[in-house]
Protein backbone atom coordinates (compact mmCIF):
# COMPACT_ATOMS: atom_id res chain seq x y z
CA UNK A 1 0.00 0.00 0.00
CA UNK A 2 1.30 3.37 -0.81
CA UNK A 3 1.98 6.30 1.61
CA UNK A 4 -0.51 8.14 -0.11
CA UNK A 5 -3.77 5.51 0.52
CA UNK A 6 -2.59 4.82 3.75
CA UNK A 7 -5.70 4.92 6.41
CA UNK A 8 -3.27 6.46 8.58
CA UNK A 9 -2.37 9.57 6.93
CA UNK A 10 -4.79 12.28 7.45
CA UNK A 11 -6.37 13.55 3.70
CA UNK A 12 -5.67 17.06 3.06
CA UNK A 13 -8.37 19.50 2.79
CA UNK A 14 -7.46 20.64 -1.32
CA UNK A 15 -6.82 17.75 -2.13
CA UNK A 16 -10.19 16.12 -1.34
CA UNK A 17 -11.86 19.56 -3.14
CA UNK A 18 -9.99 18.74 -6.14
CA UNK A 19 -7.62 21.10 -8.24
CA UNK A 20 -9.49 24.53 -8.20
CA UNK A 21 -10.40 24.57 -4.26
CA UNK A 22 -7.11 26.29 -3.70
CA UNK A 23 -8.11 29.40 -6.10
CA UNK A 24 -10.38 30.48 -2.85
CA UNK A 25 -13.83 30.34 -4.58
CA UNK A 26 -12.65 33.40 -7.45
CA UNK A 27 -13.63 30.99 -10.56
CA UNK A 28 -17.23 30.80 -8.95
CA UNK A 29 -17.17 34.15 -8.75
CA UNK A 30 -16.34 35.16 -12.06
CA UNK A 31 -19.62 35.94 -14.36
CA UNK A 32 -21.06 34.07 -16.95
CA UNK A 33 -19.73 34.45 -20.50
CA UNK A 34 -23.02 35.31 -21.62
CA UNK A 35 -22.79 38.35 -19.12
CA UNK A 36 -19.55 39.39 -20.59
CA UNK A 37 -20.83 39.63 -23.76
CA UNK A 38 -24.20 41.68 -22.90
CA UNK A 39 -21.65 43.63 -21.63
CA UNK A 40 -19.78 44.12 -24.29
CA UNK A 41 -22.98 44.66 -26.81
CA UNK A 42 -23.86 47.25 -24.26
CA UNK A 43 -20.49 49.51 -23.87
CA UNK A 44 -20.33 49.11 -28.12
CA UNK A 45 -23.88 50.71 -28.34
CA UNK A 46 -23.05 53.65 -26.49
CA UNK A 47 -20.32 54.50 -28.24
CA UNK A 48 -22.21 53.77 -31.42
CA UNK A 49 -24.48 56.55 -29.75
CA UNK A 50 -21.78 58.57 -29.09
CA UNK A 51 -20.14 58.47 -32.05
CA UNK A 52 -23.81 59.36 -34.02
CA UNK A 53 -24.39 61.95 -31.51
CA UNK A 54 -20.87 63.70 -32.17
CA UNK A 55 -21.35 63.48 -36.18
CA UNK A 56 -24.74 64.72 -35.73
CA UNK A 57 -23.62 67.91 -33.94
CA UNK A 58 -20.34 68.40 -35.21
CA UNK A 59 -19.48 71.18 -38.01
CA UNK A 60 -19.87 69.53 -41.95
CA UNK A 61 -16.78 67.82 -42.91
CA UNK A 62 -15.93 65.14 -45.50
CA UNK A 63 -16.31 62.43 -42.47
CA UNK A 64 -19.71 63.66 -41.56
CA UNK A 65 -20.94 63.75 -45.08
CA UNK A 66 -20.09 60.34 -46.15
CA UNK A 67 -22.36 58.79 -43.51
CA UNK A 68 -24.94 61.93 -43.35
CA UNK A 69 -28.27 59.65 -44.27
CA UNK A 70 -27.18 57.03 -41.54
CA UNK A 71 -26.65 59.75 -39.06
CA UNK A 72 -29.66 61.20 -40.23
CA UNK A 73 -32.06 58.31 -39.88
CA UNK A 74 -30.53 57.20 -36.42
CA UNK A 75 -31.24 60.66 -34.88
CA UNK A 76 -34.18 61.56 -36.57
CA UNK A 77 -36.55 58.08 -37.21
CA UNK A 78 -39.52 57.76 -38.02
CA UNK A 79 -41.11 58.07 -34.78
CA UNK A 80 -39.36 61.06 -33.36
CA UNK A 81 -39.99 62.21 -29.92
CA UNK A 82 -38.65 66.14 -29.92
CA UNK A 83 -39.88 69.70 -27.55
CA UNK A 84 -42.89 69.97 -29.85
CA UNK A 85 -44.30 67.56 -28.05
CA UNK A 86 -44.88 69.09 -24.47
CA UNK A 87 -44.43 72.34 -26.28
CA UNK A 88 -46.84 72.49 -29.32
CA UNK A 89 -46.63 75.18 -31.73
CA UNK A 90 -50.49 75.08 -32.90
CA UNK A 91 -51.32 76.20 -36.40
CA UNK A 92 -51.93 79.90 -36.52
CA UNK A 93 -52.84 80.46 -40.16
CA UNK A 94 -54.95 79.11 -42.84
CA UNK A 95 -52.38 77.43 -46.05
CA UNK A 96 -54.37 77.12 -49.12
CA UNK A 97 -53.13 76.15 -52.91
CA UNK A 98 -54.58 78.15 -55.33
CA UNK A 99 -55.26 77.25 -59.33
CA UNK A 100 -55.72 78.57 -62.40
CA UNK A 101 -55.52 77.39 -65.83
CA UNK A 102 -55.44 78.90 -69.42
CA UNK A 103 -58.01 76.87 -71.85
CA UNK A 104 -58.33 77.08 -75.72
CA UNK A 105 -61.91 76.98 -77.06
CA UNK A 106 -61.97 74.07 -79.17
CA UNK A 107 -64.37 76.03 -81.51
CA UNK A 108 -62.25 79.41 -81.95
CA UNK A 109 -59.04 78.43 -80.65
CA UNK A 110 -58.57 81.19 -78.70
CA UNK A 111 -57.04 80.80 -75.12
CA UNK A 112 -58.57 82.29 -72.22
CA UNK A 113 -57.52 82.93 -68.32
CA UNK A 114 -59.87 81.20 -66.07
CA UNK A 115 -60.69 82.54 -62.25
CA UNK A 116 -58.71 81.10 -59.57
CA UNK A 117 -59.97 77.80 -57.88
CA UNK A 118 -58.84 76.60 -54.54
CA UNK A 119 -58.71 72.54 -54.13
CA UNK A 120 -57.50 72.81 -50.63
CA UNK A 121 -60.96 74.26 -49.59
CA UNK A 122 -62.32 70.58 -50.92
CA UNK A 123 -60.08 69.08 -49.43
CA UNK A 124 -60.60 70.36 -46.47
CA UNK A 125 -64.63 68.72 -46.49
CA UNK A 126 -63.42 65.30 -46.30
CA UNK A 127 -61.89 66.32 -42.76
CA UNK A 128 -65.44 68.17 -41.31
CA UNK A 129 -66.70 65.84 -38.55
CA UNK A 130 -64.58 62.85 -39.70
CA UNK A 131 -62.27 61.70 -37.36
CA UNK A 132 -60.17 59.79 -39.63
CA UNK A 133 -60.18 61.42 -42.88
CA UNK A 134 -58.41 59.98 -45.97
CA UNK A 135 -54.93 60.96 -47.06
CA UNK A 136 -57.25 62.62 -49.63
CA UNK A 137 -58.07 65.76 -47.60
CA UNK A 138 -53.99 66.33 -47.03
CA UNK A 139 -52.93 66.55 -50.72
CA UNK A 140 -52.69 70.01 -51.65
CA UNK A 141 -52.45 70.96 -47.89
CA UNK A 142 -48.75 69.12 -48.16
CA UNK A 143 -47.86 70.58 -51.34
CA UNK A 144 -48.62 73.97 -49.92
CA UNK A 145 -45.99 72.74 -47.11
CA UNK A 146 -43.69 71.16 -49.49
CA UNK A 147 -43.70 73.91 -51.71
CA UNK A 148 -43.76 77.15 -49.26
CA UNK A 149 -40.47 75.53 -47.62
CA UNK A 150 -38.87 75.17 -50.09
CA UNK A 151 -39.44 78.90 -51.17
CA UNK A 152 -38.02 80.17 -48.04
CA UNK A 153 -34.73 78.45 -48.98
CA UNK A 154 -34.12 80.42 -52.16
CA UNK A 155 -32.60 83.95 -52.96
CA UNK A 156 -34.66 87.17 -54.10
CA UNK A 157 -33.44 86.57 -56.85
CA UNK A 158 -34.54 82.71 -57.10
CA UNK A 159 -37.97 83.86 -55.84
CA UNK A 160 -38.32 86.10 -58.77
CA UNK A 161 -36.99 83.44 -61.10
CA UNK A 162 -39.89 80.48 -59.75
CA UNK A 163 -42.61 83.46 -60.32
CA UNK A 164 -41.85 83.76 -64.15
CA UNK A 165 -43.42 82.01 -66.62
CA UNK A 166 -42.53 78.50 -68.30
CA UNK A 167 -44.89 77.83 -70.22
CA UNK A 168 -42.89 76.15 -73.17
CA UNK A 169 -40.45 74.27 -71.75
CA UNK A 170 -40.73 70.10 -72.00
CA UNK A 171 -39.05 69.65 -68.74
CA UNK A 172 -38.10 71.51 -66.00
CA UNK A 173 -34.49 71.51 -67.01
CA UNK A 174 -34.98 75.37 -68.05
CA UNK A 175 -36.29 76.50 -64.89
CA UNK A 176 -33.28 74.17 -62.67
CA UNK A 177 -30.77 76.32 -65.26
CA UNK A 178 -31.82 79.32 -64.66
CA UNK A 179 -31.72 79.34 -60.31
CA UNK A 180 -28.18 77.45 -60.92
CA UNK A 181 -27.12 80.26 -62.91
CA UNK A 182 -27.82 82.91 -60.39
CA UNK A 183 -25.77 81.49 -57.91
CA UNK A 184 -22.87 81.01 -60.37
CA UNK A 185 -23.61 77.93 -62.06
CA UNK A 186 -22.91 75.85 -58.93
CA UNK A 187 -26.35 73.24 -58.35
CA UNK A 188 -27.54 72.88 -54.61
CA UNK A 189 -29.85 70.81 -52.29
CA UNK A 190 -32.38 74.30 -52.39
CA UNK A 191 -32.65 74.10 -56.56
CA UNK A 192 -32.93 70.79 -56.04
CA UNK A 193 -36.11 70.75 -53.95
CA UNK A 194 -37.59 73.83 -55.32
CA UNK A 195 -37.57 72.61 -58.72
CA UNK A 196 -38.83 69.09 -57.34
CA UNK A 197 -41.56 70.63 -55.16
CA UNK A 198 -42.80 73.25 -58.73
CA UNK A 199 -43.17 69.80 -60.96
CA UNK A 200 -45.09 67.80 -58.58
CA UNK A 201 -47.02 71.12 -57.48
CA UNK A 202 -47.82 71.47 -61.29
CA UNK A 203 -48.65 68.05 -61.82
CA UNK A 204 -51.59 68.37 -58.86
CA UNK A 205 -52.40 71.53 -60.75
CA UNK A 206 -53.31 69.95 -63.88
CA UNK A 207 -55.04 67.32 -62.44
CA UNK A 208 -57.57 69.52 -61.06
CA UNK A 209 -57.52 72.04 -63.67
CA UNK A 210 -58.30 69.08 -66.18
CA UNK A 211 -61.15 67.64 -63.50
CA UNK A 212 -62.98 71.94 -63.43
CA UNK A 213 -62.32 72.97 -66.69
CA UNK A 214 -62.13 69.73 -69.31
CA UNK A 215 -59.27 68.82 -71.01
CA UNK A 216 -58.39 71.42 -73.28
CA UNK A 217 -56.19 72.89 -70.38
CA UNK A 218 -52.95 73.79 -72.13
CA UNK A 219 -50.94 75.36 -69.38
CA UNK A 220 -51.89 76.24 -65.28
CA UNK A 221 -50.40 78.10 -62.61
CA UNK A 222 -50.84 78.44 -59.04
CA UNK A 223 -50.14 80.14 -55.63
CA UNK A 224 -49.71 79.63 -52.07
CA UNK A 225 -51.68 81.71 -50.00
CA UNK A 226 -51.51 82.05 -46.08
CA UNK A 227 -54.16 83.37 -44.13
CA UNK A 228 -53.37 84.61 -40.06
CA UNK A 229 -55.92 83.42 -38.10
CA UNK A 230 -57.84 85.81 -35.67
CA UNK A 231 -55.78 86.70 -32.10
CA UNK A 232 -57.43 85.15 -29.11
CA UNK A 233 -58.27 88.68 -27.86
CA UNK A 234 -60.27 89.16 -31.19
CA UNK A 235 -62.14 86.02 -30.86
CA UNK A 236 -65.22 87.55 -30.89
CA UNK A 237 -65.12 90.10 -33.14
CA UNK A 238 -66.91 89.99 -36.33
CA UNK A 239 -65.20 88.26 -39.08
CA UNK A 240 -63.59 90.72 -41.64
CA UNK A 241 -65.45 90.30 -45.17
CA UNK A 242 -61.95 90.81 -46.90
CA UNK A 243 -59.64 89.29 -44.40
CA UNK A 244 -55.83 89.85 -45.08
CA UNK A 245 -53.37 87.52 -46.24
CA UNK A 246 -49.90 86.68 -47.87
CA UNK A 247 -49.63 84.89 -51.27
CA UNK A 248 -46.25 83.70 -52.73
CA UNK A 249 -47.15 83.48 -56.38
CA UNK A 250 -45.61 81.04 -59.19
CA UNK A 251 -45.44 81.76 -63.16
CA UNK A 252 -47.20 79.60 -65.82
CA UNK A 253 -46.19 76.21 -66.19
CA UNK A 254 -46.56 73.48 -69.38
CA UNK A 255 -49.43 71.32 -68.45
CA UNK A 256 -48.06 67.63 -66.97
CA UNK A 257 -49.57 64.45 -66.40
CA UNK A 258 -47.55 61.61 -65.30
CA UNK A 259 -48.33 57.87 -66.56
CA UNK A 260 -49.43 56.41 -63.31
CA UNK A 261 -51.66 59.28 -62.89
CA UNK A 262 -55.31 58.42 -63.37
CA UNK A 263 -57.31 61.50 -64.33
CA UNK A 264 -60.88 60.02 -64.12
CA UNK A 265 -60.78 58.74 -60.97
CA UNK A 266 -59.22 62.38 -59.95
CA UNK A 267 -62.09 63.88 -62.04
CA UNK A 268 -64.58 62.02 -60.05
CA UNK A 269 -63.18 62.82 -56.74
CA UNK A 270 -63.41 66.90 -57.41
CA UNK A 271 -67.06 66.14 -59.06
CA UNK A 272 -67.73 64.43 -55.30
CA UNK A 273 -66.15 67.24 -53.26
CA UNK A 274 -68.05 69.65 -54.91
CA UNK A 275 -71.89 68.29 -54.71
Amino acid sequence: MSEENSPGKPVRREDAAGPHAADGGRRAAEPPPVAKGLAFFLVGLVGIHFAATFLWNAPSSPVSESVAAEVNGYMRPFFVQNWSLFAPNPINAEDELLVRAQVRDPQTGDVEVTEWRNPTQLEWSLVHHNPAPSRASRLSSNLHRRLSSAWYDLTDEQQEIVADDYRDMADWRPLAGDLIDSQGGETSSEVANVVRADRVTTGYATQFAKAIWGRDVVAVQFELRRTPVPRWDERMEPEPQHPSHSTREFGWRPVLVDSEQDESAFARTVEGLQE
